[in-house]
């Protein structure tokens, strides 16, 4: 049962972990009553308890977090990110989980630095604070000065905190497993590979030089917007467990909460929104945690300039997704309730309904619930929460890569709405949303759109004669019955019509597109202009074709 103790200080963890939930009164959590009969000492463990019944659970459950340390932070900030998972009472509990942690000591920060570098840190800097600005969980941030001049911001991973984490990673997913087994309605949201994912990603976290990489992607994708700054990455002075990058100028957002200045609080929080949807809708990677500390702040001149740090967790959408997603958006800014639920079939985030009249009724409902008729305004975080509730009524897995997106947008809504009450934080993305929407219309998309699927339809053709030669061969040699219910041949005659049509205009558009795509290839003249000519003709007749198409699929 113990076999995922792997050393003398795994099991002393475990106890100390045991000991913890046992003072706070949740033996059932971890089936202290089964381990008793195995193992008699964990009955030792029971010692004075805390509270009583006086203390919800919810408040029980962070509190413990809170003792158990940084890894069972993170892991409890995760949670108040799943309404999915937990209930609505445990999510708002535990995100009042600050990962905040106190500051280690600066000999340690001097052995961590030498050890990276095989120097000392006055070598490598002209001058290095003692004590650190800031400290979380996974490590702490000191102000620095290069050899150079340059004033740098200097990230000490903590000492010995990758295997910590990975101890007690083994020891949640192990308690995952319980969970699991024990409860029947946690097997539907796996929560051994809820917690297997969540030990890889913070790992991932440990390895700065990660984190360097991905803020030289933000600049890149942020350069020549004068409204946006991502620092610099130093890597004579950056390894895994040392990261030295640029000082950031300004305040963290936050500290323009209680400004007096409501038409500067406007404009941060219109500058913000803009960068974000910018990261999400345009540039397909974005800041996976944007609370306010990884958000900063300067004036010039009466603009804001928004700079961006932190660049641990970074999520990533490919084109598709992206431009699934930012229909979607336009859908919930016009509450276009059924066209929200089509869209969320094209996503395949709704594969299977049981009954799609319901679950199109419920979003209505919660559509109606978050959408403010006063201000003309609907919360997404509330209504990206409800959304996952409802599936989860409908036995609908939600994928991690929606959850993430849904989790960043709306800590960046809270984030804004701090600064200004009244802004309408889904409308701002509506310009980007629609610029997807647009530029799915062009010919040079759907070129590129047939470039990147050219093996599967060359797959699809190469397959097609020899799949339809199988089925006319199995009609032949075997007895071949089709059992068909139909309240008059007059309907089911009118129905088969309609398919064939929807097919064979089907045919003539995938023709047409791989046609015009051979033609765009080859420019040559002909007696009736440039084959790059006739192909852009081909596709915007194969476009025109293919909305009638999909008008009478709608329609049917």
């Amino acid at each position: 049962m113990l076999d995922f103790l792997e050393t003398p200080g795994d099991i002393k963890r475990f106890l100390e972990i045991m000991r913890i939930f046992l003072k706070y009164g949740w033996e059932s959590a971890l089936e202290v009553k089964r381990m008793k009969e195995r193992f008699p000492f964990v009955s030792k463990l029971e010692g004075s308890r805390v509270g009583g019944e006086e203390i919800p659970n919810p408040v029980k459950l962070r509190k413990i977090f809170e003792e158990l340390g940084p890894t069972f932070i993170k892991f409890g900030q995760m949670l108040s990110t799943r309404p999915d998972l937990i209930k609505e009472e445990f999510v708002t509990e535990l995100k009042k989980l600050q990962d905040q942690a106190p500051p280690f000591d600066y000999e340690d920060v001097r052995e961590i630095i030498k050890k990276e570098f095989g120097r000392n840190i006055e070598t490598i800097y002209k001058k290095f604070d003692k004590d650190p600005v800031a400290a979380a969980s996974l490590g702490q941030v000191h102000f620095a000065v290069l050899q150079s001049g340059k004033k740098v911001a200097v990230k000490v991973q903590r000492p010995d905190i990758e295997h910590t984490i990975s101890e007690d990673m083994r020891i949640i997913t192990f308690i995952a497993g319980l969970v699991e087994k024990s409860i029947k309605i946690a097997h539907y949201y796996n929560p051994k590979s809820i917690a297997e994912e969540f030990a890889e990603t913070t790992l991932k976290e440990l390895d700065y030089n990660k984190e360097g990489k991905n803020a030289e992607r933000f600049a890149s994708n942020f350069r020549g917007d004068p409204d946006v700054r991502v620092p610099k990455i130093f890597w004579e002075q950056t390894s895994k467990r040392v990261i030295t990058l640029e000082r950031v100028h300004g305040k963290k957002i936050s500290e323009y909460y209680k400004h007096k200045n409501n038409a500067l609080k406007k404009k941060i929080s219109v500058k913000y929104i803009d960068c974000f949807f910018k990261q999400m809708l345009i540039h397909g990677v974005f800041q996976a945690d944007p609370h306010p500390a990884n958000i900063f702040v300067s004036v010039h001149k009466g603009n804001p300039i928004i700079s961006l740090v932190d660049f641990g967790m970074v999520g990533r959408i490919d084109t598709e997704l992206r431009d699934n997603f930012g229909i979607a958006l336009v859908l919930l800014v016009e509450k276009n309730a059924k066209g929200l639920v089509k869209q969320l079939q094209v996503m395949k985030l709704v594969d299977r309904i049981d009954d799609k009249q319901q679950f199109t009724t419920d979003i209505e409902e919660i559509i109606d619930y978050f959408y403010d008729t006063d201000t003309d305004r609907i919360d997404f975080a509330g209504f990206g929460n409800a959304l996952i509730r409802v599936m989860v009524k409908h036995k609908i897995k939600v994928p991690k890569q929606y959850l993430l997106l849904l989790r960043s947008a709306g800590i960046a809504q809270d984030t804004v709405a701090q600064l200004d009450p009244n802004i309408n934080f889904i409308e701002r993305a509506k310009p980007y949303a629609m610029k997807i929407i647009a530029e799915r219309t062009k010919p040079e998309y759907m070129v590129k759109s047939f470039r990147n699927n050219y093996f599967e339809f060359q797959r699809f053709f190469t397959q097609l004669p020899e799949s339809v030669m199988k089925i006319f061969k199995k009609m032949e040699d075997e007895d071949f019955k089709v059992s068909i219910e139909a309240d008059t041949l007059d309907e089911l005659g009118k129905d088969l019509s309609k398919s064939s049509n929807t097919m064979g205009m089907s045919i003539i558009v995938a023709a047409l597109i791989l046609a015009s795509a051979l033609l765009l290839n080859s420019n040559v003249e002909t007696a009736i202009g440039s084959t790059v000519d006739i192909g852009s003709v081909g596709f915007i007749a194969a476009l025109v074709m293919g909305l009638l198409v999909v008008l009478k699929i709608l329609n049917a």
